[in-house]
């Protein structure tokens, strides 16, 4: 399927092309910025970001609300301009402080419009999107990364829960996983929103335990919140996952301790469990959306499946720092 830019007619084979085309023609449906209005004063923007000061891009205020009028076509250039206002935003010289405000004020009416796209047009919309934004190419993940991968995220959660895992889209489980890979410590935002990468275990079609094993070194801290996910989607499935990967003693491999915590690799993994026992601690990603609220969501940890990680705990010697009447937020790094 050809694509065609709205500016100059011109036609690409792929989203990926349409986007980063440069046709001096501003924001297309997936095309970039170069010069992106941003202004940093208090009171002009309904976000507030983390920094106490507001930043407004006028052309996201206006694209933002036509999504909320229903005008869904408009979350493509939404996409593309929270982009590049914070490619702009990194051009001023103020340690940053621009770049923040934009990306924290932006972040959530952008993830939650881009949610409700894809909740009244499908799965296709947010496709496009994912193949706009491939993180596979070029030398840098998109700016864009964190808000896609939210909406990702929460139509990976929704559609397990509702229609079962076969239903859930293997290109948006590829996309979760690449992104964790991709990512550099920079992008750690971006790899919290990968965490719903966990309710795709048992998928007929894409082997999730197998890919967390493929990742590189340095994604390994990736893994333990992928399998807290896991644990709410399956926990029959989470629980043999936790067993091989505990069991694994090649993949301590020579980056034990490398964060610091006393801990091995492995010894981190169990930390994935610390709250099955608990109704007051829920996985807090994707941002910006309870999930087990929305959803009605009631989990209740099998007697099997606790003594399973128990019995793990005591094989591999874990259990040798923890109390007598150790719990599982015991096993909390």
């Amino acid at each position: 399927m050809a694509h065609e830019c709205e500016d100059c007619g011109e036609s690409f084979e792929t989203l990926t092309r349409l986007r980063t085309h440069d046709c001096g023609g501003g924001v297309s449906s997936f095309g970039d910025a170069s010069d992106v209005d941003i202004a940093s004063d208090a009171g002009t923007s309904t976000s507030s970001s983390t920094t106490g000061r507001d930043a407004s891009v006028p052309d996201l205020d206006d694209q933002l609300e036509r999504v909320s009028d229903d005008e869904f076509g408009a979350v493509f250039a939404a996409v593309a301009t929270f982009e590049s206002a914070q490619s702009s935003a990194l051009d001023a010289d103020d340690r940053g402080d621009t770049y923040r405000d934009v990306f924290w004020s932006y972040y959530e009416p952008v993830a939650d419009g881009l949610d409700a796209a894809t909740r009244s047009e499908g799965w296709e919309l947010l496709a496009d999107v994912v193949a706009a934004y491939d993180p596979t190419e070029g030398d840098d993940i998109s700016h864009a990364t964190p808000v896609i991968a939210n909406a990702v995220g929460r139509h990976v959660i929704r559609t397990r829960v509702t229609d079962g895992v076969e239903a859930v889209p293997v290109t948006a489980l590829e996309y979760l996983d690449a992104v964790a890979v991709e990512a550099v410590d920079v992008d750690d935002t971006a790899v919290e929103e990968t965490h719903a990468y966990g309710w795709g275990i048992g998928h007929p079609d894409h082997a999730v335990v197998d890919h967390l094993r493929e990742r590189p070194s340095e994604a390994i801290y990736s893994i333990n919140p992928v399998l807290e996910h896991a644990f709410y989607a399956d926990q029959y499935a989470a629980v043999d996952a936790l067993e091989r990967l505990v069991r694994d003693e090649s993949i301590d491999g020579g980056s034990a301790n490398s964060r610091g915590m006393g801990a091995s690799n492995r010894r981190y993994f169990l930390d994935c469990v610390y709250g099955l026992r608990t109704d007051d601690y829920w996985p807090s990603t994707p941002r910006y959306w309870d999930w087990h609220e929305e959803l009605d969501y009631a989990f209740e940890l099998d007697e099997a499946v606790e003594q399973r990680i128990r019995d793990l705990v005591a094989e591999t010697g874990f259990d040798a720092d923890l109390p007598d009447d150790w719990t599982f937020r015991d096993l909390a790094i």
